[in-house]
């Protein structure tokens, strides 16, 4: 296990190295956006997380063409197009995405009314074009592809949902990893989650003191990255269960709100809170 720690400690420097030239950059041109207490925050930091996988999937390269690791060249070779797509179009949210539109329900009014697409289906489409491409290349047959696309696109917007309170969207992507680390047989199917775990580490503090927030590109990316480890790694009943949650957070998103359904349980909602400025 000597492995993945020293690639998350790697990572975590790199990610508190890049950090606050990425927050300066944000500021610098504007993408800035009002956190739920109203205070203007950078909106984009998952700029940082693109940075530490583009980082270790060139470290995995190296080590394959090295040939010191029989799995590397096979872990090298893992879904990095579909992550860097996947960050693409949450980036292009995050730049030009009309916030007033929210839901399944919003995007399709702003269609109707003015012909135009929204950002949000662009970044939708997109999502489930890459969650498509990863299940052709991993799963095997018909019912075991469709079962795991609808968890890596579910997945993809459910940690997006989250991203709305200071350090939500971490919370919910830890308690994922934790679950779906403990219940793989193999820790090379769950490599993906390493440079997440790393940029939590240097993210979550500033993310829970409301400095700055993952956006749209941050956060779908985490929420795919997930998805795919689930889809991959996860026992049956496990992958069952969460996509059973998944469903749920989309149904409740849809008809009230996650924030409302938080706020009416007390245990969830002291975990909310913990660790928030």
């Amino acid at each position: 296990m000597i492995i993945p720690f020293l690639s998350i400690v790697c990572l975590y420097l790199l990610g508190r190295l890049a950090l606050p030239a990425v927050v300066r950059f944000l500021r610098q041109h504007g993408l800035v956006s009002s956190n739920y207490a109203g205070d203007i925050i950078p909106v984009g930091t998952g700029v940082v997380l693109i940075i530490l996988f583009a980082a270790f999937y060139t470290g995995l390269e190296l080590t394959a063409s090295i040939g010191r690791t029989p799995a590397a060249d096979t872990i090298a070779r893992g879904p990095m197009a579909a992550f860097l797509l996947v960050f693409a179009v949450g980036w292009l949210d995050d730049s030009v995405g009309d916030r007033t539109v929210k839901g399944l329900g919003g995007h399709w009014r702003k269609w109707r009314d003015t012909r135009t697409l929204s950002t949000g289906v662009v970044k939708a489409a997109v999502i489930v074009v890459a969650a498509l491409w990863i299940v052709l290349r991993e799963s095997g047959n018909f019912a075991e592809s469709l079962v795991d696309w609808i968890t890596i696109v579910l997945s993809a917007n459910a940690l997006n949902l989250l991203d709305v309170r200071p350090g939500r969207a971490w919370k919910g992507f830890y308690i994922g990893a934790a679950i779906l680390i403990a219940a793989s047989a193999d820790w090379t199917r769950c490599v993906w989650l390493l440079p997440s775990i790393a940029g939590g580490l240097a993210l979550m503090p500033g993310d829970l003191k409301g400095k700055h927030m993952l956006g749209d590109c941050g956060s779908n990316l985490l929420g795919f990255v997930l998805g795919c480890t689930m889809a991959i790694a996860a026992p049956v009943w496990l992958q069952a269960t969460g996509l059973f949650m998944l469903a749920a957070m989309h149904r409740t998103a849809e008809r009230s709100s996650i924030t409302a359904w938080i706020e009416r349980h007390k245990w969830v909602r002291w975990l909310d809170r913990f660790g928030r400025a």
